[in-house]
């Protein structure tokens, strides 16, 4: 097996273990159950696939892939949920898209299948983290998000373990019975016996819009320019911050769905002086004028710098 070949299934089985460290921490509360990988199986889209556990005995599997699929010479990673039988996985995407994202759908007409099986055209940059569903003959059905990370010096990008797990505890916590999250799961995922709090989160929040937001904004505070990384250093800080909806949802009404440009990124102590503000779309802008006209501190830690309007 080529160095290349062993590398890439490597990195597919050490990342699959990682993801389903990180969903077992985050499963409380829904259908999701998680297991560790044990092996990476060989697929016909010139890749590899991990199981990482399924909503219930019968239901749809969650599986990581890193595969061509996607119709880059590179191969991608894929989260997604599978079904031999396409009933399941049509309500689950149904479900979801009524309140978070649609999804494209991609049937046999959309592959070719030369060396192995690929979309046609391949994803344009917009698709990535969107939503597929995959309905092929037969009853075999996928849903799930491609992301652009590829192999590189950092062993597990976080960054697509942050939008995986969004992407699956966001389809787990809009099924039947399953507990909203709420901030203090968010900030202590480990506390078993946390005290569920009512907020503006329990209404309607996509985790994966949410990540995608910190993300691009570098998981830098909107208003003061802090990062938890740089304060409590990798271990703790690393891909950690809150997303503040610039119109509060307790304002809105009906069934409004979040878009990325409804949300900014913000450290813990702003998001809650956020909350004691107007509830204003300006509010974040007023609390970055008000931080900026702090006295400088003349000594002491590392200081964060209040990014331009």
């Amino acid at each position: 097996m080529p160095a290349t070949i062993r590398q890439d299934k490597a990195w597919l089985l050490a990342t699959a273990r990682a993801l389903a460290k990180q969903l077992k921490i985050h499963s409380q509360g829904t259908r999701l159950r998680i297991k560790q990988p044990e092996r990476a199986t060989s697929t016909n889209t010139d890749g590899w696939s991990a199981v990482l556990g399924n909503l219930g005995k019968g239901q749809p599997r969650l599986e990581l892939w890193l595969d061509r699929f996607s119709g880059y010479p590179e191969r991608k990673l894929f989260a997604c949920f599978r079904s031999e039988v396409r009933a399941p996985v049509v309500a689950l995407a149904r479900r979801v898209s009524k309140k978070l994202w649609p999804a494209r759908v991609v049937t046999m007409n959309d592959t070719v299948n030369d060396e192995f099986v690929s979309l046609t055209q391949r994803l344009g940059r917009s698709e990535f983290n969107v939503p597929i569903l995959e309905n092929y003959e037969g009853g075999r059905t996928f849903y799930g998000i491609y992301d652009q990370t590829r192999l590189a010096s950092e062993r597990i990008n976080p960054h697509f373990l942050n939008r995986a797990v969004a992407f699956f505890e966001d389809v787990a916590r809009s099924l039947p019975n399953a507990t909203q999250e709420d901030e203090q799961s968010e900030v202590f995922p480990q506390h078993e016996n946390r005290k569920h709090v009512a907020s503006h989160l329990l209404r309607e929040r996509s985790r994966l819009l949410a990540t995608e937001r910190k993300i691009l904004d570098d998981y830098k505070c909107q208003a003061c320019g802090m990062r938890f990384e740089h304060v409590y250093g990798k271990r703790l800080g690393q891909g950690f911050a809150e997303a503040h909806h610039l119109v509060p949802l307790s304002q809105l009404k009906g069934e409004v769905r979040t878009r990325i440009e409804d949300l900014r990124t913000v450290c813990a102590n702003c998001h809650r002086m956020l909350h004691r503000m107007d509830g204003k779309r300006g509010d974040l802008e007023k609390l970055r004028k008000m931080l900026a006209k702090r006295p400088k501190r003349r000594a002491g830690g590392r200081q964060g710098k209040v990014p331009p309007a």
